[in-house]
């Protein structure tokens, strides 16, 4: 898979590593698992989890808008498989920019 993790200036160390273990989620339909996981594995919270996640954006490097360029920014690892499926992709900017001539998927 060739994601790319890119973090905030505030995100130390641990920050780093809970987040990479984050995006290495398997996609075995466990999603909600794997979140447990990692809260008992670092011994924290829900809520302290989504704001180190909040430090770092993941992008799709092998999926990208068709009409700029951009790659795809993933929000959570369960949506891998339905990104790669798309025959195309084409992003909000994209979109907004040709006044919802581009689609998404078409």
């Amino acid at each position: 898979m060739s994601l790319k993790l890119i973090f905030s200036a505030n995100a130390d160390q641990s920050d780093i590593q809970l987040c990479e273990d984050y995006w290495a989620y398997v996609h075995d339909g466990r999603y909600i698992e794997h979140i447990e996981m990692l809260c008992k594995q670092y011994r924290i919270d829900y809520h302290t989890l989504f704001s180190v996640l909040a430090k770092c954006q993941a992008y799709l490097d092998d999926v990208h808008c068709e009409y700029c360029g951009r790659p795809y920014q993933l929000y959570v690892p369960a949506d891998i498989p339905y990104i790669r499926k798309q025959s195309s992709w084409f992003c909000e900017s994209c979109i907004s920019f040709s006044g919802g001539q581009l689609t998404v998927g078409r």
